[in-house]
């Protein structure tokens, strides 16, 4: 299946609101990831010794069929359904290594 890399930009002061939707945003990669779909996913800190600094977004890299189910599943997204995430940007992917 085709592999797309989506980076989400959290938006400014978003934080608490990150951290209280957070264990809804993991449960879906959690079973995202037990179907084997997912490649890698995390956020991208501002300080990576000191996360209460915030987030500038994630990385995810997913597999789908297509875009179209893709699409579907973000329409489904927590962070992006309650303003954690301001805009997202998808890109096809093709893994060099490992």
């Amino acid at each position: 299946m085709p592999l797309f890399a989506i980076h989400c930009t959290d938006a400014p002061d978003h934080l608490a609101k990150r951290m209280e939707v957070r264990p809804r945003h993991l449960e879906r990669l959690k079973a995202l990831n037990e179907q084997g779909r997912v490649i890698l996913a995390g956020p991208c800190p501002k300080n990576a010794d000191d996360t209460a600094q915030g987030f500038y977004g994630s990385l995810l890299v997913l597999d789908f069929p297509d875009r179209a189910s893709l699409d579907a599943w973000l329409a489904e997204e927590p962070y992006l359904l309650e303003g954690v995430y301001s805009q997202i940007d998808v890109k096809p992917f093709i893994k060099a290594l490992p």
